[in-house]
């Protein structure tokens, strides 16, 4: 159990359940208890279902027409261009260092504690 104080609006949605159930339980008790009609024990049963034919008389729907298009023109294979670039270097730039590559010891070192 906590040590700290239920909040007002803890004790309000509490009390707010605890009234909406007792007035669920009194419905339940007065609707169990209201007398019915002296002549009537069931509610009375609905007339047999009868079938009913519908006709709809009018102008025939004129007929649906159908077509199919064509199918489309294979598209023209991509075009390939090729352009040739010169680069020079420039004197401002610093050279970059050799790349480095990691051996199979190198990496990372499990730490066995």
């Amino acid at each position: 159990m906590s040590d700290t104080a239920p909040t007002w609006g803890y004790v309000v949605v509490t009390g707010l359940a605890g009234l909406a159930g007792g007035l669920l339980v009194a419905a339940l008790l007065v609707a169990g208890r209201t007398p019915r009609p002296a002549g009537e024990s069931s509610p009375p049963t609905p007339p047999p279902v009868q079938q009913v034919t519908v006709t709809v008389t009018g102008l025939p729907l004129p007929p649906i027409t159908v077509t199919q298009r064509p199918p489309a023109p294979p598209a023209p294979p991509p075009r390939t261009t090729t352009a040739t670039v010169s680069v020079t270097p420039t004197s401002s730039s610093p050279s970059a260092p050799p790349p480095t590559t990691l051996g199979p010891t190198s990496g990372f070192v499990r730490d066995e504690r």
